[in-house]
């Protein structure tokens, strides 16, 4: 199944929210002033917290896939040089 969008462009949109949620969650609460403030918007940090946790993740992840692409593709090219080596001698 073909995406809609770029794969990465899930992961700019990830972090926009988390940068987009502390900022607002920050500005509520110096514009309280006090600790209820902080208590008041503890759940725009932690949306914003979980949101740069899965993005890290996500990060990760594709550095793995990138990784074992890579380790694939020098196997494949190191088998096709044996063979062309062996059937060279013969």
């Amino acid at each position: 199944m073909k995406r809609f969008w770029d794969p990465g462009i899930e992961r700019t949109l990830l972090f926009t929210l988390a940068i987009f949620t502390f900022v607002i969650a920050t500005y509520q609460t110096l514009a309280e002033g006090n600790m209820e403030g902080l208590y008041h918007n503890y759940w725009l940090y932690m949306i914003s917290f979980g949101a740069i946790i899965y993005y890290r993740y996500l990060k990760q992840r594709h550095k793995e896939a990138v990784a074992e692409a890579e380790a694939a593709a020098k196997t494949a090219a190191k088998a096709q040089i044996k063979s062309k080596g062996k059937t060279k001698k013969r």
